[in-house]
């Protein structure tokens, strides 16, 4: 008897709590391919929220070095907003027992759209600096129609058709001097 009265209770409670629900987005790049560049890898989890709501974003780096430095760029387009003032240069010390390094971010925006948080990461082992870069879509709005509406103001078609997206990027030139 106790326990259909709980259960008779509960169900509606727990029904609401599932509306409410967020939906969580989430992606890592182990086991992609990736060009050579910095020993880095991401994990992330956002929520899909619609306008004005915040969204929870957890991003992991991970590394295989043992030692060196890690530093991050992170860029925000222009109509996501952080609720937090955070560091958009952080660095982090890798050791051997340190490896895995956590920002955690809640962003919003005023308009419907798919917007992305960019990140630029230079690993320095000291012997030289690698790079390598990854974009976290944050979805604002009902996902269908973002991309439908968005992905040709976000994306540039190559001549063969193919689209590709535009990040930050960081070009060294070196000058060698014959002797």
């Amino acid at each position: 008897m106790k326990i259909k009265t709980i259960t008779l209770i509960l169900t509606p409670l727990l029904f609401m709590l599932g509306l409410n629900a967020k939906e969580i987005s989430s992606h890592s790049t182990f086991h992609q391919y990736a060009k050579p560049g910095a020993p880095v890898d991401m994990r992330y989890t956002s929520q899909k929220v619609d306008v004005n709501e915040i969204s929870d974003v957890k991003i992991t780096l991970f590394t295989s070095i043992p030692t060196g430095k890690i530093s991050t760029l992170i860029d925000l387009d222009k109509n996501l907003n952080s609720l937090k003032i955070f560091d958009d240069n952080v660095s982090f010390q890798v050791m051997p027992n340190q490896q895995t390094f956590v920002i955690n971010l809640q962003v919003r925006s005023q308009k419907e759209g798919l917007y992305y948080i960019r990140l630029l990461t230079k690993v320095d082992q000291g012997y030289g600096v690698k790079l390598r870069s990854f974009a976290i879509p944050i979805y604002v709005g009902k996902e269908p129609e973002i991309i439908n509406k968005n992905i040709n103001m976000r994306m540039k078609a190559l001549s063969s058709g193919e689209n590709i997206s535009i990040s930050k990027a960081i070009e060294t030139i070196e000058v060698v001097k014959e002797k």
